[in-house]
């Protein structure tokens, strides 16, 4: 009977020091992870923000710069181009430090723009002079942009400390964004005086660390002026310490795996020309943004 309680205890002294052991080396692993894991995301953080200094520098230099030409067809191309450029900032300050592809993606479109930029003064030199003395207007526009720069950069630096606070692994993405316009039976339509409604598809990612459950979607779309387009009925969500008006909202079910998602916003009036901008949150981040153009 003593023998037996000695082998029982003896098994149960290598247990714990077996569990002991394997606890040891997983919290180990995991604390490798984690610095890993903070190293990549700092990494991707410090290569969006160059991005976004070499944008705003680009801006600055073309926002004010005037081409003297009686060629109307060139003087609108190389407007068309200025514009892409603040397009393409835009896109970059909403989207998440952690998309690579998109990130390179606006990078090479960058290097596309700057090269037609440079291409068009070049054509305006063999014409005629480039005039690149400011008015006090272009002073003031140009003055006007580098606050707005400046309240982009301090808006991207309270969204990098809330980032701080939670744990990358368990942020949800969204993906695979597109805008549906649909007419008044609900079919696609391309005539932008019949459009009563945007269809919203996108989905969001499957993240196994993810907290599962009911999640609250809320979607802000801006207009060609930047203004919110507002809800039929008023709903706002917490971001970064203030409550936001979004322009649509929905609840899912997420379990850890990719989840499509549609919503519905209907119009109240025509569409006007432009470009069209869309943001998603979820738990208090942006987690997808897309533009679309509405011709």
């Amino acid at each position: 009977m003593k023998n037996t309680w000695a082998i029982v205890s003896l098994f149960l002294v290598i247990a714990v020091g077996v569990l002991g052991f394997l606890f040891f080396q997983q919290k180990q692993e995991l604390r490798i992870t984690t610095q890993e894991l903070n190293t990549v995301t700092a990494e991707m953080e410090f290569e969006k923000q160059q991005s976004m200094e070499e944008f705003e520098e680009m801006a600055r230099q073309y926002e004010d710069f005037y081409i003297k030409t009686d060629n109307d067809s060139l003087l609108k191309q190389f407007e068309e181009e200025k514009q892409k450029v603040q397009q393409l900032l835009q896109e970059l300050k909403t989207v998440k430090a952690t998309d690579a592809h998109r990130i390179s993606e606006l990078k090479k479109e960058l290097t596309t723009v700057r090269g037609v930029l440079q291409s068009y003064i070049v054509k305006v030199d063999s014409l005629n002079a480039v005039n690149v003395a400011l008015t006090e207007e272009n002073t003031a526009v140009r003055k006007q942009y580098e606050q707005a720069a400046e309240t982009a950069r301090q808006w991207e630096e309270k969204s990098l400390e809330l980032e701080g606070k939670v744990t990358l692994a368990s942020m949800l993405e969204a993906g695979n964004i597109s805008i549906e316009l649909l007419d008044e039976k609900g079919k696609p339509c391309k005539r932008r005086k019949k459009v009563t409604k945007f269809a919203l598809h996108f989905e969001i990612r499957r993240n196994i660390t993810s907290e599962r459950g009911v999640k609250l979607v809320y979607v802000r779309i801006a207009d060609p002026s930047e203004h919110l387009m507002p809800a039929a009925r008023e709903e706002k969500f917490p971001f970064e310490g203030q409550n936001l008006a979004c322009s649509c909202f929905k609840s899912i079910e997420y379990g850890g795996e990719d989840t499509p998602v549609t919503l519905y916003y209907p119009l109240t009036g025509e569409l006007a020309v432009g470009t069209y901008t869309v943001t998603i949150f979820c738990e208090g981040n942006i987690i997808g943004s897309m533009g679309f153009t509405i011709q």
